[in-house]
């Protein structure tokens, strides 16, 4: 079930299909809900060198008409069966580019949804991520021992990291997302077998076959010819 206002959205992308499908180069129509209410339409125009989407003219129009009025909703209707449906791969990543949090209504199993372009688009390519900190998830059992300056070492497999800012994010079995600054301070790729006590010192255990034994808990299958990255950090 969606809103009022995504139900007059939708109202809206349909009206404009219908009027403007000639069953060729103009067959789908999108509507863009503004943050204050406004309907800004668009119309697709094909060509086989490609042309844009019904989304992406109506992305133009809003900045050509609103560009300081955020859009906030997208629909888009197919002028031929009046069905509503989900933006394609290219559109969807124009809309997450500018607000991965843009909702767009589709169609599921039980009607009408609103969903964010995130959700659509699951692994997108951010470009904002480039200036972000790097994030380094952490089980929430290792947070004590970080804080207290126990941990300062971590141990990970296919999931590379470079020095610089970061955060340690702990997603704890409650539901709640705690993170912590930090500054990856070294990376080392080493193999499993060439670990030493002194690396379990560093990880927070009291052994190296401690440490053996969390790898195979994180990383099951993990052999000891296998090539591991040895991060340190500390806290900021």
């Amino acid at each position: 079930m969606i809103t009022s206002e995504l139900r007059q959205l939708v109202t809206a992308a349909s009206d404009h299909a219908q009027r403007g499908n000639d069953g060729g180069d103009h067959t789908v129509a999108a509507a863009l809900l503004t943050k204050s209410g406004r309907t800004v339409l668009g119309l697709n125009a094909f060509h086989f060198l490609g042309g844009p989407c019904g989304e992406i003219s109506a992305r133009a129009n809003h900045a050509a008409e609103c560009a300081d009025d955020p859009v906030v909703a997208v629909a888009a209707v197919y002028g031929p069966t009046g069905q509503v449906i989900s933006p394609c791969g290219k559109c969807r990543q124009v809309l997450f580019d500018r607000n991965p949090a843009i909702q767009c209504v589709v169609r599921g199993s039980n009607g009408f949804e609103a969903v964010s372009v995130a959700e659509l688009l699951p692994y997108a390519y951010d470009w904002r991520a480039m200036e972000r900190p790097q994030k380094l998830y952490m089980w929430e059992g290792y947070e004590r021992a970080i804080r207290e300056g126990t941990k300062r070492q971590t141990i990970r497999v296919d999931d590379p990291f470079c020095p610089g800012p970061a955060q340690l994010v702990f997603e704890k079995d409650s539901g709640e997302v705690m993170t912590i600054d930090a500054t990856v301070t070294s990376v080392t790729p080493t193999r499993r077998r060439n670990l030493t006590e002194e690396h379990a010192r560093r990880d927070g255990f009291a052994s190296l076959t401690e440490l053996h034994e969390a790898l195979e808990t994180h990383y099951p299958g993990l052999v000891m010819d296998d090539s591991v990255d040895v991060v340190t950090f500390e806290l900021t």
